[in-house]
């Protein structure tokens, strides 16, 4: 009446069939894993990168600006102590880029290529060969000719 003889082929195709899905499956998987391991590792250097360009900051505190001894009263020389902020790495000031500006104009100022504008003067808890801010407690004092920086006019007295 019935023919039985098939049955065992049909549930073979079946599972050769499910076998195939489980592979595809288990590919699938695979590249998705990997893909989001990739992304995972740029969105964590990117992280690293944007952190350091906003968290590396220095803290300035007294600015003064000094006159020359020929009566023009216009400010040549300003000096600004600097320390870390809190949670920043440390700071090579040698290598930093300063802006000096004006209500007339305005300069960036590299601190390796500045010569004999930009000087270096250690106060506090720094070694003298260093131009490097590694701890909070390290003060230094920067020190800007502003007649040999390009862009900037001296200061008259009582102008920022």
């Amino acid at each position: 009446m019935f023919n039985t003889d098939n049955r065992g082929q049909v549930g073979i195709g079946t599972l050769i069939v499910f076998i195939a899905m489980v592979l595809v499956a288990a590919i699938a998987a695979g590249v998705l894993i990997n893909t989001a391991g990739l992304l995972q590792a740029q969105a964590q250097q990117t992280g690293a990168e944007t952190t350091s360009e906003v968290s590396d900051r220095l803290q300035i505190g007294n600015v003064v600006g000094l006159t020359n001894n020929t009566g023009k009263e216009k400010i040549e020389l300003l000096n600004a102590s600097v320390r870390l902020a809190a949670g920043s790495d440390p700071i090579n000031l040698s290598k930093a880029s300063y802006t000096i500006a004006s209500s007339e104009n305005a300069s960036i100022i590299n601190g390796s290529q500045a010569g004999d504008a930009v000087n270096f003067t250690r106060k506090q808890s720094l070694d003298t060969t260093t131009s490097i801010l590694a701890d909070q407690e390290d003060l230094m004092v920067v020190s800007f000719n502003l007649t040999l920086i390009d862009g900037i006019n001296q200061l008259d007295d009582g102008r920022s």
